[in-house]
């Protein structure tokens, strides 16, 4: 059995302290790393090496697959052996045993796993995130034609931005117009109740209705980008169909997102053109990583409102 070099713990602590801790670009938790690289690299691998790499590496994987069998544990100082594959106990004496978690001690375990995190870095389990709810905007009375909801969405620094998309953070948008009773009202619920959630992530737009863009956090221009757009089909009335929701968004400065989600009540047969009843809301909400790995919320404010 080969030993193994102090050098090989370098790399995965290089390796983790890139994806869980400050980073650079689209790399980085922005989360305390509790293991130190070895000075000296000739020096042969200690227990004590691998398992301060073990509890980083613990924190990414928990926080992108949830908590459970990770593939690796930790090694039992004095008692086991650093393997390349297999630890095995050993005692005073020099004698080996069996470690019936061996298979999960041997270095290229902790390799092997580093390259999964590595892969699966932009990713966040459910259980380790919180749904918020962050700003909304909301008309009574009817209206016509272009109306638009605006909100800006500020970090406190640019790195603290980062993280919260490096971490698996969206922002998300939907909208209803509840209580409507004519069928042009009733259609724009129906428009409203088929876009569903719009997420906007680090490098995508998606809707769990289908459709998006892919366009996120790290594609914004100073210029507004169409992220996402529904026409409506006219559920209720043939005459009210294409009508039109859509999602812009800029970033005028690196730490801030602004948000234009327009409203369009098109007139597709230049005749029928009634006002849009019911009470239209456009609301927000952030994914925000929050259990183990977590991260600063932005602010947010209505910039123009519905009203």
């Amino acid at each position: 059995m080969a030993d193994i070099t102090a050098a090989r713990i370098n790399n995965l602590q290089s390796s983790i302290s890139l994806i869980l801790g400050n980073g650079s670009g689209q790399n980085g938790y922005g989360q305390l790393v509790s293991s130190t690289p070895v000075t000296n690299t000739g020096d042969i691998a200690t227990a004590a090496d691998l398992n301060s790499i073990y509890e980083d590496i613990l924190s990414a994987r928990v926080h992108q697959v949830g908590a459970g069998d990770i593939g690796i544990a930790q090694v039992i100082q004095n008692l086991n052996i650093v393997a390349e594959d297999t630890s095995s106990f050993i005692n005073d004496a020099g004698i080996t045993s069996t470690d019936p978690d061996g298979i999960k001690k041997g270095i290229i375990d902790f390799e092997t796993l580093m390259t999964q995190v590595q892969t699966d870095k932009a990713l966040i389990h459910p259980s380790q995130a919180a749904l918020e709810p962050a700003i909304s905007s909301a008309r009574t009375s009817t209206w016509n034609g272009l109306i638009a909801h605006e909100v800006a969405v500020t970090f406190s620094s640019a790195e603290e931005k980062r993280f919260f998309f490096n971490t698996g953070g969206e922002i998300r948008l939907s909208a209803n117009n509840t209580s409507a009773s004519t069928p042009k009202g009733l259609d724009w619920n129906q428009l409203c109740a088929q876009i569903a959630t719009v997420k906007f992530g680090s490098n995508a737009t998606v809707a769990t209705s289908g459709g998006g863009t892919s366009i996120g956090n790290y594609d914004l221009t100073s210029s507004f980008q169409n992220i996402y757009q529904k026409i409506g089909s006219g559920t209720y009335s043939a005459i009210y169909a294409g009508n039109i929701y859509t999602v812009k968004a800029r970033s005028d400065i690196n730490t801030r997102i602004i948000f234009r989600i327009e409203f369009n009540d098109v007139v597709t047969d230049n005749n029928v053109d009634n006002n849009v009843d019911g009470r239209l809301e456009s609301t927000i909400q952030q994914y925000r990583a929050s259990a183990g790995v977590s991260v600063v919320a932005p602010t947010y404010f209505n910039t123009t409102t519905l009203a």
